[in-house]
């Protein structure tokens, strides 16, 4: 990329920045270690949307004071963002502040997808210790299937996992990306019952099985067509709200800088 570092972390927020993630649809047969990852082309979409939404009683949504809402890990609470991503953001895991009491970014990643695990590795680590457990930024994550087939299972594995626990399923998130070169569609569900076990306190062997029921696939359905009717096309792909209004697109494993500089935090 030609533009000046300075002069391209300062435009993010003011144009929005999409970057190409994992585009999926090819695979060497392998596991973690092939796909379709792109390179960094960028182009720029408009949408800085930031007057309050209304809340389900009809009150706007307000944000409030970054420093005084501590770090947690909690479903959250019902929010009307008035965008395709949010649909269902009540369900979602998430991470940090109650959204829309602070900026938000909503994540749609793949276990398998090699972007996401360069965001996962070496971005994630700093937004959390640095914007989401002080309590500036809240983070949701949402499943959308797009590189490799183990993708799909180990999103099932997650969503019966963080139905019977949220720390497990953080702790089962991280190390799919942690150790994704050692998943593949015919040892996903075994190795994930054995980190499971060993890591954590759920019963892998009972996620495993609760993971193949109808209702699991139903949760990551939701997730895709949340995705679909907000433009989703690779992985990881992030939309980024603040005062419950719309604020960019991001695609990519994109540093800390890009993020921090888009919400105006950090």
């Amino acid at each position: 990329m030609n533009t000046p570092r300075r002069a391209f972390l300062s435009s993010v927020a003011a144009t929005g920045l999409l970057l190409s993630g994992c585009l999926g649809g090819e695979s060497d047969g392998g596991g973690g270690n092939g796909g379709s990852d792109s390179g960094d082309a960028a182009s720029a979409t408009a949408g800085s949307d930031t007057s309050p939404s209304p809340t389900p009683n009809g009150s706007a949504t307000e944000t409030t004071d970054a420093g005084t809402t501590g770090a947690s890990s909690s479903s959250t609470a019902a929010a009307n963002f008035d965008h395709p991503s949010t649909t269902d953001l009540a369900t979602q895991p998430a991470l940090g502040p109650q959204p829309g009491a602070a900026p938000l970014i909503l994540a749609f990643e793949d276990p398998s997808c090699h972007n996401c695990e360069r965001f996962n590795t070496d971005t994630f680590p700093e937004l959390e210790s640095e914007l989401i457990d002080p309590g500036e930024v809240s983070y949701v994550y949402r499943n959308f299937p797009h590189a490799y087939e183990w993708g799909r299972p180990a999103m099932g594995v997650l969503e019966a996992t963080y139905a019977r626990s949220e720390t497990a399923f953080w702790a089962l998130k991280e190390h799919y990306f942690v150790a994704q070169s050692e998943f593949d569609e015919e040892n996903v569900l075994d190795r994930s019952r054995q980190f499971l076990a060993s890591e954590t306190d759920v019963d892998g062997a009972a996620v495993i099985e609760n993971a193949q029921k109808s209702e699991f696939e139903q949760a990551i359905e939701r997730d895709v067509s949340a995705g679909e009717a907000a433009g989703v096309v690779s992985t990881p792909t992030f939309f980024l709200f603040r005062n419950g209004g719309f604020l960019t697109e991001i695609r990519g494993a994109q540093s800390y800088d890009v993020f921090a500089q888009a919400l105006g935090v950090g």
